[in-house]
């Protein structure tokens, strides 16, 4: 008898032993305290009272409305304001023609052109009108400034570069001089013909006679 009083007292010892177990472990969960999330704002959502940045002109190519400036780094420096191109037809080549591309550009505060086959051989010139004579066809402009290369070489007459330039940025066209008016020159006053002498008078009462007067 006392073997089997003992043997039921283990049975529900055992019995009671994983139930403990898991009471324990389902009240673990619910006594851990949960950390709050942290929440941080997305880096690139402005703050609700700074203001937005304002739109400047853009700094890469192509500029379209504004202006493309280009510098050599030794203080000379020449901004862009229109490209175009003049197209003529050769006699020799009448299917090919001939492209000369053409800028009008801002240097010292004072407009010039710079006209050549390419943007590697680009001569300084005068005002377009002087241009087109000189081509012999009228200057296509395009509306807005299309991607010039970064780098644009001028040369002389003769052909031996001048300047190498180099893009720098894209800014607002710059102020220009108004050229000066010409100025009328006053007419020379006219010179009159000197009057003619006058005829001898003949005093009066005097007579020449018949014949002393040859015809």
């Amino acid at each position: 008898m006392r073997l089997l009083a003992r043997g039921g007292v283990a049975l529900l010892c055992a019995a009671s032993f994983p139930l403990s177990i898991g009471q324990a472990a389902a009240a673990a969960p619910a006594q851990a305290p949960t950390a709050p999330v942290p929440t941080t704002p997305a880096p690139n959502e402005p703050a609700p009272n700074e203001p937005a940045p304002s739109a400047g002109p853009p700094s890469a190519q192509p500029c379209g409305a504004s202006a493309a400036r280009f510098e050599n780094g030794k203080s000379f420096k020449m901004v862009v304001t229109r490209a175009g191109q003049v197209q003529t037809t050769n006699p020799l080549r009448p299917l090919t023609p001939e492209v000369n591309e053409v800028l009008l550009v801002v240097i010292a505060g004072k407009v010039a052109t710079a006209y050549g086959p390419d943007f590697s051989n680009l001569r300084r010139g005068s005002g377009p009108a002087a241009i087109e004579a000189m081509l012999g066809g009228p200057i296509k402009w395009q509306p807005t400034l299309p991607a010039l290369p970064d780098s644009i070489t001028i040369v002389s007459e003769e052909g031996s570069p001048l300047a190498q330039l180099t893009f720098r940025a894209c800014e607002a066209p710059p102020a220009v001089k108004a050229a000066p008016k010409a100025v009328a020159r006053k007419k020379a006053p006219a010179r009159h013909a000197p009057p003619k002498a006058a005829a001898e008078k003949v005093p009066p009462g005097f007579s020449l006679p018949q014949g002393a007067i040859a015809e």
